[in-house]
């Protein structure tokens, strides 16, 4: 198993909408059906000077209308004369930007009449997942999980210090794809120290928790762990996976797993759908042992129950 690659998996993507032939009218329509003031802000401008393109800018500000609901299913599009009066932008830049929503699907051009918002939108809206961390790991009967990546690499500097190992040597690199309901809801981008990796078959990482097979194939007993949310924006990469734009915001978790002899036995890095999932936890006030403070309760079920792991993680020094 040591050095085994796994090819990336192509990843299926949403076929764009029907299209007959021909552009969209400009007939100067001063608002789309239902939302007057969606076509006339004129005060709207993409930024000139920060690198990203300005088709690019204008379509996912079209896109974000969609995804809202402020330009529902059926809508007419404001004609490419007034995306152009709106953004200051030429109509090629605009055409730009609908180009990409045509392709994903979002829109539809019909010869005569216009742009309008494809019906196919609401049938793909997803509803948004949240729980504790414990629904995440849980691989239920809707998810599918996708080895993207499996193999041996040499330790950074930075993961050396994490794994107290010397600089290149060697460590397990797993990155898989977690579906629910057949869409992509997070990338999971595993680094584990040798001895463990080398225990886990293949087939298991389909099957169970990492977390798990650590406990179960390694016979390592984990104690706790840490856990960081931020914010990122997508790279090439993450949008290709989770079939999103680049730059799209992103919710990482970084889950530092520790054993009970206090070594790292995995440090993940789990990049979230900020569409797809929104993380809801709950505090109690703890009055124990001197001064307040919040101990963090988790609860799977929906009820608040104080979570032992999770309050031991918060006064580990």
């Amino acid at each position: 198993m040591a050095g085994r690659r796994i090819d990336e998996q192509p990843i299926k993507q949403r076929s764009p909408g029907t299209v007959a032939d021909g552009a969209a009218g400009d007939d100067g329509a001063a608002a789309v059906n239902g939302h007057p003031h969606a076509g006339n802000r004129s005060h709207v401008r993409p930024s000139r000077g920060g690198g990203i393109p300005l088709y690019y800018q204008i379509m996912r500000d079209l896109k974000e209308q969609i995804l809202t609901g402020k330009l529902a299913p059926g809508d007419r599009m404001p004609s490419e004369a007034e995306q152009t009066r709106r953004f200051g932008v030429s109509r090629v830049v605009i055409r730009q930007a609908l180009r990409i929503l045509e392709d994903q699907g979002l829109i539809v051009r019909v010869k005569g009449k216009g742009t309008f918002v494809s019906d196919s939108v609401a049938e793909d809206a997803t509803p948004r997942i949240s729980g504790s961390l414990e629904d995440l790991i849980h691989i239920g009967s809707d998810t599918t999980i996708e080895v993207v990546e499996f193999r041996l690499v040499k330790a950074t500097p930075d993961l050396a210090e994490v794994f107290s190992v010397n600089d290149g040597d060697e460590l397990f690199h797993v990155q898989r794809l977690r579906l629910v309901g057949s869409r992509p809801l997070a990338v999971m981008v595993n680094h584990l120290p040798y001895a463990i990796g080398a225990t886990i078959p293949l087939s298991d990482l389909t099957k169970e928790p990492l977390i798990v097979l650590i406990e179960k194939r390694a016979g390592v007993s984990i104690e706790w762990a840490s856990q960081v949310f931020q914010a990122v924006a997508a790279d090439e990469e993450m949008a290709r996976l989770l079939q999103v734009d680049i730059l799209t915001p992103l919710l990482k978790l970084t889950l530092t797993v520790y054993s009970t002899d206090g070594s790292v036995a995995d440090l993940a890095h789990v990049f979230y759908r900020s569409d797809r999932y929104y993380h809801h936890g709950f505090l109690s006030r703890n009055r124990q042992d001197g001064p307040t403070f919040w101990s963090t309760w988790e609860g799977s079920d929906g009820t608040p129950r104080a979570s032992a792991a999770a309050t031991r993680a918060f006064r580990r020094p």
